[in-house]
């Protein structure tokens, strides 16, 4: 990942493996790697509420002409984020790790 600003960018796999490492070098609070639950979309805090919340935001009242209007809106709103709001993302994980296990990992989204 590649942090600009308030902004986190996401890096080919190959430079991602450093990551953890310069987030734990500047005394960043994180889920540690060997804590990522695989391939389960209900668990990705970031895929359940920040994308979500950002979709609306970057397209609320807007139509893109070119990928670089599109790119540039969704770093604005990025930053228009409130740091409040990616956390209590985040604090609802162990909530969902609850709804996700006697599911045996199946989409928990109609359960919610």
């Amino acid at each position: 990942m590649h942090l600009v600003g308030r902004n986190l960018f996401r890096k080919a796999s190959h430079t991602a493996r450093n990551t953890p490492t310069y987030l734990r070098g500047g005394n960043v609070t994180f889920i540690e790697p060997h804590m990522w639950p695989p391939n389960s979309l209900d668990l990705n805090p970031v895929d359940c509420a920040a994308w979500g919340a950002l979709q609306q935001m970057v397209y609320q009242r807007r139509r893109f002409k070119t990928n670089n209007q599109l790119k540039q809106a969704i770093v604005t709103e990025w930053g228009k984020l409130l740091e409040r709001f990616i956390d209590g993302a985040i604090g609802q994980w162990r909530h969902r790790i609850e709804w996700v296990v006697p599911q045996q990992g199946e989409q928990i989204e109609n359960l919610m």
